[in-house]
């Protein structure tokens, strides 16, 4: 992020330029015209450091006292703008520079949320698989007593073990629907508890990492850019 530093010219006031649009600060009349209206740029990086420019020969900028063209500096850094040394409030530099958060943690959020979600319903599918056995056993049994004329062991027993199955299915059914339910809730729990705004705590709802990272670059309420 680039910002550009210097003086509003109708009022005099600092004028700190972000992303194309100005923000006067302080009093009128309070920044002589040895500081031009261009006069610095702030450098930041992704990490937050910062380096500071002086944009024009005819400016300059003083660090510690020092003139410079260009320098790394920090928040401890006494900066001074012009020939009258007007000095640099770190906190009007703050007041309008938008807030960053890093969001890149949420992609492992989405991705543990949704790996989740999927091990719950595979979960049930593959228990629907299994139950599905069932069927083939009764069928089983009516061909058996069908040709045995409803006599013989193997008849007997597969009738005690179709009803056998059929009331564990129905018992662990039942229990499982209340188990994954209580996943289910744990897991949406979870989720919209984490992946929120590091800022503000604004819940991105139920969308796709890859689309929100796509699609989004500032948070909806607290307006802070998305470090992603």
């Amino acid at each position: 992020m680039e910002i550009i530093i210097g003086r509003e010219a109708a009022s005099s006031k600092l004028n700190i330029i972000v992303e194309d649009k100005p923000n006067a600060m302080g009093d009128a009349n309070s920044v002589p015209h040895s500081v031009s209206r261009q006069h610095c740029s702030l450098i930041i990086d992704e990490e937050g450091a910062m380096r500071i420019k002086n944009l024009n020969p005819q400016n300059v900028t003083y660090v510690n006292g020092m003139a410079v063209v260009e320098k790394s500096v920090t928040r401890e850094d006494r900066v001074e703008l012009g020939a009258d040394r007007y000095p640099l409030d770190w906190k009007m530099v703050d007041k309008a520079i938008p807030k960053i958060v890093d969001v890149r943690k949420l992609k492992e959020v989405w991705e543990e949320y949704n790996k989740s979600t999927k091990a719950i319903t595979q979960s049930t599918q593959r228990f629907q698989v299994i139950r599905s056995i069932v069927p083939v056993f009764t069928m089983s049994a009516v061909l058996i007593g069908y040709l045995s004329g409803g006599r013989g062991g193997a008849f007997y027993l597969i009738y005690l073990l179709v009803i056998g199955l059929t009331l564990f299915f129905s018992f662990k059914a039942w229990r499982d629907i209340a188990k994954n339910d209580a996943r289910k809730e744990q897991v949406k729990d979870t989720f919209t508890r984490d992946y929120c705004c590091p800022g503000c705590g604004y819940f991105f709802g139920f969308t796709d990492f890859r689309i929100l990272s796509k699609n989004m670059d500032k948070c909806p309420k607290c307006k802070a850019k998305l470090l992603k």
